[in-house]
């Protein structure tokens, strides 16, 4: 899980990196939105980065893949939507029209600045795109037409016009390594 110690730990490797390029390796189902939304900051700042995903990226994950300038992911690999959870509920699902709920009120926030951040980040990574494509590709990874947690995988990311090319081998040994040694 993404939290606040763990990008604090990726951004100070990210700040001493000098050639202005970054691979970062993502296998996650997400975590805390701000941890998140700070490494996909950090992320968009090199001139080369690449994000490679050998299983998954899920949620937060999603929002940092979505801005390396490269993405690279296994065959069965999976992003997933990018809409943000309040206290284990989506926030659409949260009740906008109650008065005085300071948890509507911050899922309405949520909502909106997740959105800007989605949108910014796919005209960014989809240069020529029509609205209406750029609606597409926005409606997916805010989860318009599916669970938070679905998979979207490679072919569905190549139909919004994503690029995205095979991971190196390399990567799934290194997660399963990590993976065999905490479980």
């Amino acid at each position: 899980m993404i939290d606040v110690r763990v990008a604090e730990d990726v951004l100070e490797v990210m700040e001493k990196l000098r050639d202005g390029e970054v691979t970062l390796l993502l296998h996650t189902a997400g975590g805390c939105v701000t941890s998140c939304v700070m490494i996909a900051n950090a992320l968009r700042e090199f001139e080369r980065s690449t994000a490679v995903v050998p299983y998954m990226a899920l949620s937060g994950g999603t929002l940092i893949a979505l801005n390396a300038r490269q993405l690279q992911m296994g065959r069965g690999a999976s992003l997933s939507a990018v809409d943000p959870i309040i206290q284990g509920q989506r926030a659409r699902h949260i009740p906008a029209d109650e008065p005085h709920n300071e948890i509507s009120a911050l899922a309405r926030e949520y909502e909106r600045a997740i959105g800007r951040h989605v949108h910014d980040t796919l005209v960014d990574r989809l240069p020529g795109a029509s609205e209406t494509e750029l609606e597409r590709a926005y409606d997916v990874f805010m989860g318009k037409d599916a669970p938070h947690e679905w998979p979207i995988r490679r072919p569905e990311l190549e139909e919004l016009g994503l690029r995205v090319s095979p991971a190196s081998h390399s990567w799934f040994e290194m997660v399963d390594s990590y993976r065999r040694r905490w479980w």
